[in-house]
């Protein structure tokens, strides 16, 4: 049996059956196998108060197949989550893999944005925009998915406008609206606390890079490295970024030459009917004599 597979399965004991075995005589085990996933769910049903069992249903659900068959039981559990601990979906930066939101389709993250309905609406979009922001997406889709994120971003009010908003919006309008990361970034970083600058600088950096923004790129870059006065702060991201900057300067001091002097076609001279080469004799070598 898979060790990662969520079913399991239950041994049940039965007088009246022979069975074969040292200690088993008279009794018959058989094999029931069932669900943990359908446990978690009806101990939901039965606890509607404990956040427990919404946070194992979460846990458990890592492949689409079973995202998509407990939709509705995944907007629940959603909600009861974040009514206790609303702090885990402002504060958690890798919200993806605590929550496998990466085996959410398509339709999982359709329903909880139609139908999760929290008392702070404020909190709602910053769920929502995260959720949008973490979920399993193919490269078709990211631009949708993108610009719905940031849609419910921007109706974050202030007082949520902490822990991981900044890097999140910033990742978000770096695809869905470049332009107008250009002329919010200085904004959204002023109000960054000294914690998440940093990371909300880089998905400046990313956005830039992606969009050829170069100017904007070359400004929080000087921001980024201010912030690392001993100069150890290095990630292979970074080094890719500024890699592409290094060759979008190269490429700008180089152009690509041109030739001064045009080039005359050459004349192709028509084969007259009847001039055709005729075909080659074989030669054969003389025959060695025997």
């Amino acid at each position: 049996m898979d060790p990662m597979s969520t079913r399991l399965e239950r041994t049940h004991a039965s007088p009246d059956a022979p069975s074969s075995g040292p200690g088993m005589r008279g009794v018959s085990v058989t094999r029931i196998e069932y669900d943990i996933l359908d446990d978690v769910v009806r101990a939901m049903r039965a606890a509607p108060d404990d956040a427990y069992w919404a946070r194992r249903l979460l846990d458990l659900v890592r492949d689409p197949v079973a995202a998509t068959r407990l939709r509705s039981h995944i907007v629940t559990a959603v909600a009861r989550w974040v009514a206790h601990d609303p702090s885990f979906f402002v504060h958690e930066r890798y919200l993806s893999e605590q929550l496998a939101v990466w085996a959410w389709p398509r339709e999982v993250l359709e329903d909880l944005d139609a139908e999760l309905k929290l008392e702070d609406r404020s909190l709602t979009h910053l769920v929502m925009g995260r959720l949008w922001l973490e979920a399993r997406r193919p490269p078709e889709d990211v631009p949708e998915f993108y610009a719905r994120a940031a849609r419910h971003l921007r109706e974050v009010e202030p007082r949520l406008q902490v822990g991981t908003w900044h890097e999140a919006m910033c990742e978000a309008l770096g695809v869905a609206d470049p332009d107008e990361l250009a002329r919010r970034a200085d904004a959204i970083l002023d109000t960054a606390a000294p914690s998440a600058r940093d990371r909300a600088l880089l998905a400046i950096l990313r956005g830039a890079a992606r969009a050829g923004n170069w100017a904007l790129y070359d400004a929080h870059r000087r921001a980024y490295g201010a912030l690392d006065h001993e100069g150890v702060r290095m990630d292979s991201e970074l080094v890719r970024l500024d890699g592409q900057r290094a060759e979008q300067t190269l490429g700008a001091r180089m152009p690509v030459p041109t030739f001064k002097r045009k080039r005359s076609p050459i004349a192709m001279t028509p084969v007259q009917p009847g001039t055709e080469a005729p075909d080659a004799a074989t030669v054969r070598p003389p025959s060695r004599p025997r």
